[in-house]
C-alpha cells in the first residue's frame, strides 16, 4: 500500500514508438509521488476504492474481453471527478495485469499531475502534437507503477481545439490502443468545449462521470446524445459520490 509520501519509481527509458529513447546525459531519472486520491493504492479497502473495482470488473467482462483498447472518461460539467475515475481505474487495470496507458487529454484543466506527480517536467502530449518532429515515444512514462504507462498533457494550451483535432492526435490514439491492453483518456468537460466529444470520437468508447448533487441528469442525456450522434460507444455512466 502506498501513502502519499511514498514514491514509485520510473524512467523515460525505451519507448514503444521510437527506435530509440535515451535518457539525457546527465539527468536524474524521472520518479513519481502518487497522492492519498489514488485510494485504490493508498485505500484499498475503501468504499471508493470498492467502487472502482467493481467498475473495473465490469469494464473488463463488457469491454476489455471483447477487444475494445480504449475508453474516453468524460463528463458534461467541470468538477464531476473524470480525472479521479481515470487515475483510479487505470490504476485498478494495472493491477489487475492489464498493460495499460492512461493518458491526460485534458489541454484546458490538466490535473494528472497532482495526482502522479512527477521529479520533473518531461515531453508530453502537447509537444507530441505541437513539433512533427517530437517522437511519439518520448511523450510516454513507461511503468510508472507495475502495467502503467502515462502521458501527461504539458500544462494548457491556447489552441487545445485545433491540436486534438490534428491527425497528429488520431495517429498517437491509435498507436497507443495497438501498443497497450487498455488506454484510458481522461478529457475535459463538455459544456465549455467540444474537446471531450472530439477525443471520444478517436478512441470510440466512452463512459460518463456524474456527480452527486452536482451534474443534472438533463446534461448528461445531452452529452450521451452527442455522443451517439458522433458515433461513440457509451458504454456506462459512473456515478461518482465524492
Amino acid at each position: 500500500m502506498m501513502s502519499e509520501n511514498d514514491t514509485a519509481d520510473g524512467t523515460a527509458t525505451t519507448a514503444p514508438f521510437a527506435d530509440e529513447a535515451v535518457q539525457p546525459s546527465g539527468e536524474k531519472p524521472i520518479t513519481f509521488k502518487i497522492s492519498d486520491k489514488v485510494v485504490v493504492a493508498s485505500d484499498p479497502s475503501s468504499p471508493e476504492a470498492e467502487a472502482i473495482a467493481a467498475l473495473r470488473t465490469h469494464l473488463l467482462s463488457h469491454h476489455v474481453d471483447r477487444g475494445r483498447r480504449g475508453l474516453a472518461v468524460c463528463s458534461p460539467s467541470g468538477g464531476s471527478g473524470t480525472t479521479f475515475v481515470s487515475v483510479n481505474l487505470a490504476v485498478s487495470l494495472a493491477r489487475a495485469g492489464i498493460k495499460t496507458l492512461l493518458i491526460d487529454a485534458n489541454l484546458r484543466e490538466p490535473s494528472l499531475h497532482r495526482m502522479i506527480v512527477p521529479s520533473r517536467d518531461m515531453p508530453s502530449l502537447k509537444d507530441a502534437l505541437i513539433d512533427s518532429d517530437t517522437e511519439y515515444g518520448s511523450v510516454i512514462q513507461e511503468n510508472v507503477l507495475p502495467n502503467l504507462s502515462l502521458i501527461y498533457s504539458g500544462g494548457k494550451s491556447s489552441h487545445a481545439q485545433e491540436l486534438l483535432s490534428g491527425a497528429r492526435f488520431k495517429t498517437l490514439l491509435d498507436l497507443c490502443m495497438r501498443e497497450f491492453g487498455v488506454t484510458i483518456v481522461d478529457t475535459p468537460a463538455s459544456n465549455t468545449n467540444a474537446d471531450g466529444r472530439r477525443i471520444a470520437s478517436v478512441v470510440r468508447h466512452a463512459i460518463i462521470v456524474a456527480r452527486k448533487d452536482w451534474t443534472y441528469v438533463a446534461d448528461v442525456n445531452t452529452l450521451i446524445d452527442e455522443l451517439r450522434s458522433d458515433k461513440v460507444n457509451v458504454v456506462g455512466t459512473v456515478y461518482n459520490e465524492y
